[in-house]
């Protein structure tokens, strides 16, 4: 499904019931707020300096059902076991998971011929042409990172296990606690650099899966990766997350990488590094960074330590677009979110009522009409870069959570409009399906915090 040709289509007389204050309709349910759990515990333990505040409430248009219906077809889609690959033929050599046979991975779609997968011909029943192999042989820590939180939230222990495994398997022989990037398949390293936003995903979901799930197994592992983040991933004068271990000279960093409920919970379980300092450090350079911007709503893709836009100089950007609110950036709102969901941070509130009001002004309060070209941070100018995508609108729903009912309502109750979908290709779709069943899961309910947090 290409969101760009459905983006204008919501009839404004659902625009203004979803954005009244009389009892919701969510699009083809009518009434999708019932059955959403609600936010529970201490709303600020370990708080940082902010006292936060209580009834951080989801959408009143947030339906469970959705996200429900939408993981099947994300785990279809998106998921694969070593055991399927090998009966669909694979002739890798799959010795570096031989102690995990129950390892399962994300497929990632930007692959290559490094990607290819040998005689690789089908997946339960699903031919694999050349093409296919190669765009979906390849995975990436971030996709493990994602689909260990999903599933989490998705309460589905089994396929958790199977990406933990594939974490397992990828960190063997590197020294560490640090997944390589890229592998290809079940077989073998592509590159061994770490991208440390993957490595605090898969740390949190651990947590978390030890507190849903009561195995020990869970923390001990995430205990590992925690330290070994803190030791190679903090940089020890600003406190500020490296987005990758041997990134400490470059002086440049991605909001996006950072994770507020990822600080707190590391604070929790791991008392030998001051995780809080990490937390407020964190917060403090992310409003520094949206006060400076022309917006003071919206953030660039990549930034100094000073809060400057900046080129990364890793070859994932082009000229210009470190400095645009965009394909990293996108990811800001979920995590900020999150936290304001879960602990009610006041500088959480902050960030997302700065962004959401922005994005409200901009898109004349329709989510129907939310620009679908990149904000310029520092010019406050539209781009010619695409912003097309459920992951977008999803992003700019979350914007609006707790902060601005009326924009969250009516934006919730659109996103909920577009399905995951079955017919893709697979080209350009993992990002975009992704983020969607990420963005979903958390609009719509499936973010749960455990009462022991």
């Amino acid at each position: 499904m290409k969101f760009s040709k459905k983006w204008f289509i919501l009839p404004l007389a659902l625009l203004v019931a979803c954005s009244s204050d009389d009892t919701p309709t969510t699009p083809g349910e009518g009434g999708g707020s019932g059955d959403v759990p609600g936010n529970s515990g201490d709303n600020n333990p370990g708080g940082g300096d902010a006292p936060g505040v209580t009834g951080v409430s989801l959408p009143s248009t947030a339906n469970v059902n959705i996200p429900n219906e939408q993981y099947p077809i994300w785990k279809k889609r998106w998921t694969v076991t070593m055991k399927q690959e090998s009966e669909g033929g694979s002739t890798m050599n799959l010795s570096l998971f031989e102690s995990f046979p129950n390892a399962a991975r994300v497929r990632w779609d930007s692959g290559d011929d490094k990607c290819f997968v040998t005689g690789l011909t089908q997946i339960d029943g699903e031919l694999f042409t050349a093409a296919k192999n190669s765009m979906t042989g390849c995975t990436v820590s971030e996709g493990i990172g994602y689909g260990m939180l999903i599933s989490v939230f998705n309460d589905d222990q089994a396929l958790f296990n199977g990406l933990w495994d594939y974490n397992k398997a990828a960190r063997k022989g590197t020294g560490g606690n640090l997944m390589p990037w890229k592998l290809v398949s079940f077989s073998k390293k592509l590159d061994y650099s770490s991208a440390l936003d993957a490595d605090l995903d898969v740390a949190t979901s651990l947590v978390l899966a030890h507190y849903k799930w009561g195995d020990a197994a869970y923390l001990e592992d995430a205990k590992l990766i925690i330290s070994e983040l803190y030791t190679k991933g903090i940089n020890p004068t600003s406190k500020l997350l490296y987005p990758g271990p041997n990134w400490s000279q470059k002086d440049v960093y991605n909001i996006s990488y950072f994770s507020p409920v990822a600080f707190r919970l590391f604070a929790k379980v791991d008392d030998a590094h001051p995780w809080n300092e990490v937390l407020n450090a964190h917060y403090e350079y992310m409003q520094k960074v949206q006060g400076a911007g022309v917006t003071k709503a919206v953030f660039p893709d990549w930034s100094s330590g000073d809060g400057i836009p900046k080129d990364p100089g890793n070859n994932s950007i082009t000229k210009t677009t470190y400095m645009l609110f965009f394909q990293e950036s996108v990811r800001i709102p979920w995590r900020v979110a999150w936290d304001y969901y879960w602990f009610g941070d006041d500088r959480a509130k902050s960030i997302l009522k700065n962004l959401s009001d922005f994005i409200a002004a901009k898109s004349n309060n329709d989510p129907a009409q939310i620009p679908q070209m990149a904000f310029n941070y520092s010019t406050g100018e539209l781009s010619g870069s695409k912003t097309a995508g459920e992951h977008y609108l999803g992003a700019f729903c979350l914007s609006g959570l707790g902060v601005n009912s009326t924009w969250a309502d009516a934006c919730t109750a659109y996103f909920n409009q577009f399905p995951m979908s079955t017919t893709a290709g697979y080209g350009g779709m993992y990002f975009t399906q992704i983020l969607q069943m990420m963005y979903s899961s958390l609009l719509n309910g499936k973010f749960v915090k455990p009462a022991q947090i």
